[in-house]
């Protein structure tokens, strides 16, 4: 999973500053690769949604210095799964 991590944090460190638009895309986007690489490695869906989400929100948490961003991007990224 660190290879995943490191190419999410590469991809947030790639452009100056994103929208929380842009942050949700790129949570939604790194989530769903990580969850697939759950799934491969045999955990059950409810385990790998659990652990994919957890990697990458760790990531963006450590990235974002501002909470009420990083809640912005979250409930942003919660709100389009319901779509």
């Amino acid at each position: 999973m660190t290879e995943l991590q490191e190419d999410f944090l590469s991809e947030l460190k790639s452009k100056p500053k994103f929208s929380v638009t842009e942050y949700a895309e790129l949570y939604a986007k790194h989530s769903n690769i990580a969850i697939e690489e759950e799934l491969k490695n045999g955990a059950d869906k409810f385990r790998a949604k659990a652990m994919g989400n957890y990697y990458t929100v760790a990531i963006l948490s450590n990235f974002l210095d501002n909470e009420n961003k990083l809640a912005r991007v979250i409930a942003l990224h919660e709100s389009k799964k319901s779509d």
